[in-house]
């Protein structure tokens, strides 16, 4: 696992966009300079953390903690942006707390799905977790056969969409004024770029309204029903960063989906949302 951390100008930058973006709303109430010092702050704990680590592992990870604390103050606030929950991941990976870790770099790869340190940096924690969930064989070969589609951004996507789409009419209009099969053929190309892209544009909608979720502890019985007095799902626990799909949420229990297909409930207390 790298333990870069995205430089502190970035993820300034960023912050600046959002408070000067006025279509960006935001119910944050930190000024511009708390949130500076806060960004600051953090880094500073987490420099700490990594010198540490092989000499004072115990202080590390105190260390870690607070960095993470203090970049949850600006996710909390409304700052919500790729590097800041990457360094936010890698610090609560550190801290052993791989369910809000591997939440926070699912919470990055939002912004930035293609960035090689986050892909990297996501498969160890991943790896790090037990039980281990294969994936559902139907959904491992979907997911291989749109691997394009989570390695660009949302933005990307949605450009090339709009630009397929404006030139797909703007050949229908010459090809009525001017006939000719070139026109034809362009139309015909910036349909299916436009069917692709488009259709990509909504499989990221639909994929965003379903509400994804991992276990921040060790040690939770999955039960067959939401209530403790219902059989266990698996013979053993499970742990700290097993990732599911919400499929209902009540008062106090979760009916979740497992990456392999099965499906079970667990307390709403165990999870963090992704």
């Amino acid at each position: 696992m790298r333990l870069h951390q995205y430089p502190l100008v970035f993820i300034v930058l960023a912050t600046v966009a959002l408070n000067l973006n006025p279509s960006m709303t935001r119910a944050g109430t930190l000024s511009v300079s708390q949130q500076h010092a806060i960004l600051a702050e953090g880094q500073a704990s987490f420099r700490k953390g990594a010198q540490l680590l092989d000499s004072e592992p115990i202080a590390a990870r105190a260390a870690f903690v607070r960095a993470a604390e203090r970049w949850e103050l600006l996710t909390d606030d409304g700052i919500h942006n790729g590097p800041l929950f990457y360094d936010l991941g890698n610090a609560w990976v550190q801290a052993g707390e791989l369910g809000k870790g591997i939440a926070a770099y699912l919470d990055s790869a939002d912004f930035m799905p293609a960035d090689a340190r986050l892909t990297e940096n996501l498969a160890h924690a991943r790896s790090l977790v037990s039980p281990q969930f294969s994936e559902n064989q139907a959904n491992g070969i979907l997911i291989r056969l749109i691997a394009w589609h989570t390695g660009l951004p949302l933005s990307v996507r949605l450009g090339v969409f709009g630009l397929a789409w404006c030139l797909l009419w703007g050949m229908l209009v010459v090809q009525r004024l001017h006939p000719m099969a070139a026109w034809r053929w362009i139309a015909g190309v910036s349909l299916v770029l436009a069917l692709v892209f488009g259709g990509s544009v909504a499989a990221d909608t639909f994929r965003n309204s379903a509400s994804l979720g991992v276990l921040h502890r060790d040690g939770v019985i999955v039960r067959k029903g939401d209530a403790a007095s219902y059989q266990p799902t698996f013979d053993e626990p499970i742990n700290r960063g097993v990732e599911f799909r919400i499929l209902e949420s009540r008062p106090v229990w979760m009916h979740v989906e497992f990456r392999n297909g099965q499906d079970g409930w667990i307390p709403q207390e165990a999870a963090t949302s992704a």
